[in-house]
C-alpha cells in the first residue's frame, strides 16, 4: 500500500512537471505585420529547384529570372535572388509600398520564414522579425508553417548537391574552352590578349 502512494505520487508530479515545462516553453506563434524588416535587408534570398520548377509552369519565370545569380559566400555556389548593385534587400520586394511583388508566388525559404527545419528539429530562424509573437496562431496555420519549413529544407538540401555539380562541370566546360581558344590563337593574338591583360591590371 506504501508502495502505491509513493508510486501514485510520483505520477503526480511527473504530471505537473510536464504540464510546467508546456507552460514555460515558448510556443511558436507568427503572423507577418508587412514590416519589410527582413525583405528590405536581406542578401540573397535562396532560390531551389523547385522554385525554378514552379515558376516555370506558373508562367512567372521569366519575369523573376534576370534577379536569380550565383553566391559564393556560403564556400560553394547558390542560386539566389541577387540583390542589385548599389541597393540592399531583395529585387523582388518593393520598399516605397512595402510589398512583395511576388507574394503569391515566393520562394520556398520565404514561405517558410521565420521559421527552420534542419532535419530533426524546428527553429526560429530570425529571433528578430516583429512578426513573431503577433496575434494569434492556430493549430493548421502552425502545421502548414511547419511543412513549409520541412519543404524549404528538403528543397534546400536537393539544391545544395546538385548546383555545385552542374557549376564545376560548367566551368570545367568554360576553362577547355579557352585553353582551346589559346591553342588557335596566332603569336600576334596571344601578344595582344597579354597588353590588354596588362592595361586591365595597370
Amino acid at each position: 500500500m506504501v508502495i502505491n502512494h509513493i508510486h501514485s505520487v510520483t505520477q503526480k508530479r511527473v504530471v505537473l512537471m510536464a504540464e510546467e515545462k508546456n507552460k514555460s516553453a515558448p510556443k511558436f506563434v507568427y503572423n507577418c505585420v508587412r514590416c519589410g524588416q527582413y525583405c528590405s535587408k536581406v542578401n540573397g534570398v535562396p532560390v531551389y529547384f523547385d522554385d525554378l520548377s514552379r515558376w516555370r509552369k506558373n508562367g512567372t519565370l521569366s519575369s523573376i529570372a534576370p534577379n536569380i545569380g550565383m553566391d559564393m559566400s556560403q564556400g560553394f555556389p547558390q542560386l539566389v535572388l541577387e540583390t542589385k548593385e548599389g541597393e540592399t534587400g531583395c529585387p523582388m520586394y518593393d520598399s516605397e509600398n512595402k510589398n512583395c511583388q511576388v507574394y503569391h508566388d515566393m520562394p520556398l525559404n520565404c514561405q517558410a520564414y521565420p521559421l527552420g527545419y534542419n532535419g530533426e528539429k524546428y527553429f526560429v530562424t530570425d529571433k528578430a522579425c516583429q512578426g513573431l509573437g503577433q496575434g494569434e496562431m492556430t493549430a493548421d496555420q502552425l502545421r502548414t508553417q511547419r511543412d513549409a519549413a520541412k519543404v524549404d529544407y528538403e528543397a534546400k538540401v536537393e539544391s545544395n548537391t546538385i548546383v555545385p555539380l552542374i557549376y564545376s562541370v560548367i566551368m570545367g566546360d568554360l576553362v577547355d574552352q579557352s585553353r582551346k581558344a589559346m591553342e588557335n590563337m596566332s603569336d600576334e593574338q596571344k601578344d595582344q590578349l597579354q597588353n590588354m591583360t596588362k592595361e586591365d591590371e595597370d
